[in-house]
């Protein structure tokens, strides 16, 4: 079945006349008559009654019936030949926690969409076990997270380490290399950056005492920091990004800090192959981004028992 048959059919069922037909088709009665016969030899079925001598042609209860398949099959063809004009521009779901999105790798985002164009990255913001599954079910075709967590189908690559430290204001009595027992936790800002954070923050405070507040994500957290005794933990990229919206907030190490926080790539073992080479662009992106952002570090095995 060509497109030429179908249109043909079309056109003498709408003007009921092989000869209209031929002139408006810019082709010759016989032509309009081979195809139409070529028609109902691939379907099997006879769509109009010809009488020897006319030109007039006279509809079937077939042919009838076949009018709207063939305006369909019509449509469909025109659209895949519209597919032909359209840009090659592939689109990249990315999935990551917070602190990604909207800290570490937003120079590295903004650089990408200046440098490609042609690859429109859509980028949504998730708790991590949330990630994981997006992309096991390649919801998401790459994902960021900061714990590695075990799916059949999904790896998980460490690729950062940041390094974490106190924030609070400027008019604290804070200082250098504090001690925890010199941080009440009923003035902290309170953001859990995964379970191993968790575990050392219940060795050094108690979990029977509360916070003042507790936040899940950094620009809520930065919210909370106007009074001089409020304090709060967080990686260097939060710290940065806070100190940007509000000159007053500054930072310092810890005596006792928490584990780095472990940035993971996170991929489905069988990726969509059309996508193949837009997510080798970004993780060489990635990758250079990390070699030059001075917050953070590449990561490297020991980094893991650090």
């Amino acid at each position: 079945m060509t497109y030429e048959q179908i249109e043909t059919f079309l056109i003498v069922a709408t003007y009921k006349n092989i000869t209209a037909a031929s002139k408006y088709l810019f082709v010759s009665q016989s032509t309009v008559s081979s195809r139409l016969q070529q028609l109902e030899d691939e379907l099997g079925a006879q769509l109009l009654i010809r009488h020897k001598g006319q030109r007039n042609a006279e509809l079937t209860n077939y042919g009838t019936a076949f009018i709207p398949i063939a305006s369909q099959w019509a449509s469909l063809w025109n659209d895949t030949q519209h597919l032909k004009s359209l840009p090659d521009i592939k689109s990249l779901n990315i999935a990551s926690v917070d602190a990604v999105n909207n800290y570490t790798l937003v120079p590295m985002f903004q650089k990408h969409l200046e440098e490609h164009p042609r690859i429109k990255l859509s980028i949504m913001t998730y708790h991590s076990n949330e990630i994981y599954s997006l992309v096991q079910n390649r919801t998401a075709d790459i994902g960021f997270a900061f714990s590695s967590i075990s799916y059949p189908d999904v790896i998980a690559i460490p690729i950062y380490r940041e390094l974490m430290y106190l924030i609070c204001n400027k008019k604290s009595n804070y200082g250098d290399n504090i001690s925890c027992k010199d941080l009440p936790v009923d003035k902290e800002i309170y953001l859990c950056w995964g379970s191993d954070f968790q575990q050392w923050h219940d060795r050094h405070w108690s979990p029977g005492i509360y916070p003042l507040i507790s936040v899940n994500t950094g620009s809520m957290l930065q919210r909370y920091l106007d009074h001089p005794d409020h304090w709060a933990i967080a990686p260097m990229s939060v710290i940065q990004g806070a100190m940007r919206s509000n000159p007053e907030l500054t930072f310092y190490s810890l005596k006792e800090p928490p584990s780095p926080r472990i940035c993971y790539e996170i991929k489905n073992r069988f990726p969509n192959v059309t996508l193949l080479e837009p997510i080798s662009l970004l993780e060489k992106e990635l990758h250079d981004f990390i070699e030059k952002d001075k917050s953070i570090c590449s990561f490297e095995s020991w980094m893991l028992n650090s």
